[in-house]
Parts: structure tokens; C-alpha cells; sequence
């Protein structure tokens, strides 16, 4: 059980990182091409953030709402594309994070929620200096992907197009994926609550210009969270 005393040494998990970036050093080792490199780090990165607790078919649906808001809001097909791989990985500062924090029943305590809020700057750091473009698209959305639109979010309370497009998008997405299921001491949204919860916050967590294109494609949308990880090729990224 988490003890309501923890301190940030009982809840920051550094031991993970290093394992991590002493993976990826011995992948660099033996990938042949940074095509490959890229690829096999993306893999790995996906790996350990599943290992920690998210489920792999929210990872799937995140990039792949990531990916139709970025193509209805008229972004390029290559931008899309690393925009769909960056999804998949920008919240790997939770590795960061003791497992036992996500799994309480209960709501954290005041100082368990600041020492989590740290999980979008150890993403940053984790994935900055690996300079593949979606690494660097997604060591920002790691840290932008909790700011609001009206500059109420956090770490760095960043307002409206200070927040970058990415970031904007992946929120919104994150934000579907997560109340689509069911969490520790929280069951699944109904997709129609969502959706009136999403409108709730237009301008104030969301970019409206994102809702809107949400709106438009609501259908599919919801057709990706109906889907399973065992019932569609697992290539659905290539």
C-alpha cells in the first residue's frame, strides 16, 4: 500500500530511467540505419511505458485520434505521420513515477499530485536528447500536454498557440483515451458523456479549433475506441 507520508525519493523512480537509456545505447548498437534505430527506440519506449501499467490498446487509440484530428485540422501526411509515432510515446515520463501512485483507489494527497505533475518535464528530459523527429515532437508534448488553453495547466501554465499544435492535439486525444477506460477507483465513460465533457471545456482546457474537428470526426473516433489490440493487425502504424 502507498503510505499517505511518501516523499518525492518514495515516488520518483530514477532506477527505470537509466535502464531505459541504457537499452536504447545498446540498440544504437545494433541497429543497421536511423530508420531502424528510430523504429526499434519507438518500440522500446512503448514497451516500458506499458511494463509501468498504460494499457497498449489506449496507446493505439491515442495516436490514432492524434493522427485523424492532425489530418482534418489540414496537417501534412509526414507531419502526421510523426505526429502518430509521437503519440505513442510522450508519456513515458511515468516510468518516472512508482507504479503504486497510479493504482491507488483513492485520490493522491496534495503532495503526491505535485511530485506526478513532474511526469511531463522527466518525459522532456528522457526524450530530448534522442533527435529523431519523433522523439523531439514528443519530448514537447510531454511537456506541454497538461497546459490548458486558458493557461490554467501546468508545469509552465502556457496559454492558447504558446502551447504547440501537437500538444494541443495529443491533449485532447489523451484526454478521450483515458476517460474511455476504466481506472483505479473510476469506471469507463460512456463515449456520449465524454463528448459533452469535451465541449465543457472548450477554450478553457481545449483548443476550440480541435474540439471542432473532433465534432466533425466523432463517428470514426469512436469506432477506434471500440476496437481491440487482438482483432486488428498490429501494423495498424506502418
Amino acid at each position: 500500500m502507498l503510505h499517505a507520508d511518501m516523499g518525492y525519493s518514495d515516488i520518483v523512480n530514477s532506477e527505470n530511467i537509466t535502464f531505459l537509456h541504457d537499452k536504447i545505447e545498446q540498440l544504437k548498437t545494433l541497429s543497421q540505419d536511423e530508420s531502424s534505430l528510430e523504429t526499434h527506440t519507438i518500440e522500446l519506449l512503448v514497451s516500458f511505458i506499458v511494463k509501468h501499467g498504460k494499457d497498449e490498446n489506449q496507446i493505439r487509440q491515442i495516436s490514432q485520434i492524434s493522427k485523424i484530428l492532425g489530418e482534418s485540422l489540414g496537417l501534412g501526411v509526414k507531419y502526421c505521420k510523426v505526429l502518430e509515432q509521437a503519440a505513442r510515446i510522450y508519456d513515458i515520463g511515468n516510468i518516472a513515477i512508482d507504479r503504486e501512485v497510479y493504482q491507488k483507489d483513492d485520490a493522491l494527497t496534495f503532495e503526491e499530485f505535485n511530485v506526478v505533475k513532474n511526469h511531463t518535464i522527466m518525459g522532456y528530459e528522457i526524450l530530448k536528447p534522442y533527435t529523431f523527429a519523433s522523439t523531439q515532437m514528443a519530448a514537447i508534448i510531454s511537456a506541454e500536454h497538461h497546459e490548458w488553453w486558458d493557461g490554467s495547466g501546468y508545469p509552465r501554465q502556457q496559454y492558447k498557440e504558446e502551447i504547440s499544435m501537437p500538444s494541443r492535439i495529443v491533449a485532447l486525444a489523451d484526454t478521450i483515451g483515458a476517460l474511455y477506460r476504466k481506472r483505479p477507483g473510476r469506471k469507463a465513460w460512456r463515449y456520449n458523456d465524454i463528448i459533452e465533457h469535451i465541449q465543457a471545456k472548450n477554450k478553457l482546457q481545449f483548443d476550440p479549433n480541435i474540439i471542432e474537428v473532433f465534432m466533425i470526426n466523432k463517428e470514426i473516433i469512436h469506432k477506434v475506441l471500440d476496437e481491440d489490440l487482438e482483432t486488428i493487425a498490429h501494423n495498424w502504424y506502418d
